[in-house]
């Protein structure tokens, strides 16, 4: 589960390029294909593998929420990437040029308490706020590599190399940008609950 902003493209590339049976946004089931869009939550995968969500293990990501938004400004200040979107989704890229304009135009500490921040928890909880992935398969982003072959290492997986970091934002240390104390209560308010559940996957790992 791809989860932005967490490192998943670097998993997904260092799997592809590591692992001849990896397959990406896609997977066969008793004969039948199935197929997923990019960042779908954990509720979207379960919709379409309805009974056989549970003969698979689901495993994705969190950040800490400073980093995430942080993360998400300066991706789009340098102007994001071309996404190419189908069905659906066909409004995105007006979408996705509103945010990189919003970015290149609005300093940090204005773009980030109007950012329409999706959270952490939209993609692991389903709409009566259960947790539908098992917890122990929730890694962290700063902790990716070492999370990643733990949860990989329960199903006998093992990466023998460095996962590289793709799509890397330069920008300086995350606390920095959040200095400011009532900038910080603020952006505290708006992400709550996802501090709460980075908190408790966090407690898991210790």
């Amino acid at each position: 589960m791809a989860v932005p902003k967490t490192g998943t493209t670097s998993v997904q590339k260092y799997l592809l390029e590591n692992d001849k049976t990896a397959t990406k946004n896609r997977v066969e089931l008793n004969g039948k294909h199935y197929k997923f869009r990019e960042h779908m939550t954990a509720l979207e995968i379960k919709n379409v593998l309805v009974v056989n969500y549970q003969n698979f293990t689901i495993i994705g990501f969190v950040r800490h929420p400073y980093g995430r938004i942080v993360s998400s400004y300066f991706f789009y200040k340098k102007g994001a990437k071309s996404w190419v979107w189908v069905g659906k989704e066909s409004k995105k890229p007006t979408e996705q040029k509103l945010k990189i304009k919003l970015a290149q135009l609005l300093p940090f500490h204005i773009w980030a308490l109007v950012y329409p921040y999706k959270s952490n928890i939209e993609y692991f909880f389903d709409t009566k706020n259960i947790l539908i992935v098992d917890i122990k398969n929730i890694g962290l982003f700063e902790d990716l590599e070492e999370n990643l072959n733990e949860i990989l290492s329960r199903s006998n997986i093992c990466l023998e190399k460095e996962i590289p970091h793709e799509n890397k934002s330069l920008h300086l240390g995350e606390d920095e940008y959040f200095k400011n104390p009532v900038f910080k209560w603020l952006i505290n308010r708006k992400v709550k609950r996802d501090l709460e559940f980075y908190n408790l996957v966090l407690s898991s790992k210790q």
